[in-house]
């Protein structure tokens, strides 16, 4: 669940709900050695230094040409969502810097603050948490410059070895294997300190986000590599079956060799394609509920797909999938000419 936090600069800015556990864990560590005031000024403070490092990320893309889809912040800091992947080495450097930079810049701003505010009362105390938030960004600024995907500095790395070898597939996959060993040690690092008495469970959460997210990005890279020279074309099922949308699942299902091996059909409504219905959604309805079930009830509309030419690579769209239900609907002339379906696409990628 997340909540719109409304657009800075056309971007959406959206709240993740585990953004609210970490600013309460935040608030109680804080709330421990300042007044309430002082507490709740860190807390903002800090979700907004978070907010500040994203929008470096941001800024900087929409520079080199590449749109932001939104801002997400949740509990363990936050992600600028691009549309497309840099166009060039040094574009994918710029952009993955200007985060650790933005930081940077708010510690500076906060060191400021602390060093211009008086010493005494509610304001003094303020002054002290601006001190923490100025040490805690440049932490955060040097924390994401460890060259390993997904930090930041993982994304250098990324850039530097696509500029030396021109192989982005490769420096992707040499990235995440940095994250996956740089992952590994902080764990490590969190266990052995906690079993000395001194629990770090933060950084032993940071240690399997960076590990997790890391296997991914090789595994999807892997994945790259298998689709790169595989045309869209060439695995589509084409001419898909038509059921109007007031027929029932048991009325499809029992004509359910007109699919093919399409594993989907196009709902209408008179002479107007409404949409797609996907067999596994059809098949996982109770037996005893299909004949009062409508395929209008379970039809997604064609938006909810990702869009290809037969000529594109199913690796221009791989990061568009669902991994759970992947699809790529083949559009020709502006209309639905057929689709990959999921079987297809979960042998090539192998998921």
């Amino acid at each position: 669940m997340t909540l719109s936090l409304g657009r800075i600069a056309g971007i959406p800015v959206r709240l993740h709900w585990s953004a609210l556990l970490g600013a309460a864990y935040l608030a109680y560590s804080l709330g421990a050695m300042v007044s309430l005031v002082a507490t709740a000024v860190g807390v903002a403070c800090f979700g907004l230094s978070i907010l500040v490092h994203e929008l470096g990320h941001a800024l900087m893309a929409s520079r080199c040409g590449v749109t932001t889809t939104s801002i997400d912040l949740w509990a363990l800091g936050g992600v600028a969502r691009l549309a497309t992947e840099a166009p060039a080495p040094k574009a994918e450097a710029l952009i993955a810097v200007a985060g650790p930079s933005s930081s940077a810049l708010a510690a500076v701003i906060c060191s400021t603050a602390w060093w211009l505010l008086p010493l005494e009362g509610i304001v003094g105390e303020i002054g002290r948490v601006m001190l923490w938030l100025a040490y805690l960004n440049t932490a955060l600024a040097i924390f994401n410059m460890l060259p390993g995907s997904p930090l930041d500095g993982g994304r250098v790395l990324r850039a530097a070895r696509w500029k030396l070898h021109g192989d982005r597939l490769r420096a992707s996959r040499e990235a995440a294997r940095s994250g996956v060993v740089i992952g590994s040690l902080i764990v490590l690092t969190a266990i052995v300190v906690s079993l000395r008495g001194n629990s770090q469970l933060s950084l032993l959460l940071v240690g399997f986000f960076v590990l997790g997210n890391a296997r991914a990005e090789v595994a999807f890279a892997d994945m790259q590599q298998r689709s790169i020279s595989t045309q869209v074309g060439s695995l589509a099922w084409r001419f898909l079956a038509e059921f109007d949308k007031r027929t029932t699942v048991g009325s499809m299902l029992n004509e359910v060799a007109r699919l093919g091996q399409a594993e989907a059909l196009i709902a209408t409504n008179g002479d107007e394609q409404v949409g797609l219905v996907l067999l596994e959604h059809a098949l996982r309805i109770p037996e005893e509920e299909r004949d009062g079930t409508i395929l209008g009830d379970i039809v997604r509309p064609f938006s909810a797909f990702p869009h290809a030419h037969s000529n594109e690579n199913i690796s221009d769209v791989l990061s568009a999938l669902d991994p759970i239900e992947p699809l790529i609907l083949l559009i020709e002339s502006g209309g639905v000419e057929g689709i990959v379906p999921p079987t297809r696409l979960r042998n090539l990628l192998g998921i």
